[in-house]
């Protein structure tokens, strides 16, 4: 899959909540995941499904995956659904939506914006699956990273947890290997 299929999926999308929007309203989706991989760096690489951030639950957001989500009609025309992630599953940086630029297009109800790089990276910290290493293996690849902008927004998705929380540990031990990395100490994450 690359860019031009999400991209597609998007309109569909902006197309189908166009007859729900009252005039003037609009849904920001904020991708996250391996489809902003995808459309930021114009990969053709799997996915299952685009992610994207939940954190108000509009009635836009739910009629978008309703429509679009896992298990519907469109999910499976297109071979990939619309996941509404929480944003503290994967800790997303508090300041993700002023560092996030909008995707080119013509949107009509859609706002549809990709993370900062360093953003995006901290997503994929605590899980640190194999897709994860490999998603973030591309990142640290594409020059667009550096290990003060990755430190800054892991600090900022956990602004407000405690000093011993769990999650933050794994997240950081995780970001120290991303860093050997980055910085060509390991050539494998």
């Amino acid at each position: 899959m690359g860019p031009d299929e999400i991209i597609r999926f998007l309109e569909a999308v902006d197309a189908e909540l166009e007859g729900r929007a009252a005039e003037g309203e609009r849904l920001d989706l904020y991708l996250i995941g391996r489809s902003a991989l995808i459309l930021r760096y114009g990969l053709n690489v799997g996915t299952r499904d685009v992610d994207v951030v939940h954190f108000h639950g509009s009635a836009l957001e739910l009629a978008a995956v309703e429509a679009f989500g896992r298990g519907t009609a469109n999910a499976e025309r297109f071979g990939f659904y619309l996941e509404s992630v929480p944003q503290g599953l994967p800790p997303i940086p508090a300041t993700y939506r002023s560092r996030s630029e909008p995707i080119p297009g013509r949107w009509r109800v859609l706002r549809p914006m990709l993370p900062d790089p360093h953003d995006l990276a901290v997503t994929k910290l605590k899980r640190f699956h194999a897709k994860d290493r490999e998603d973030l293996q591309i990142l640290c690849d594409s020059g667009e990273l550096d290990a003060n902008g990755l430190r800054q927004s892991l600090d900022s998705a956990f602004a407000w947890s405690e000093k011993d929380d769990p999650d933050r540990d794994i997240a950081a031990r995780n970001l120290a290997r991303v860093i050997e990395y980055l910085e060509g100490r390991t050539r494998t994450l």
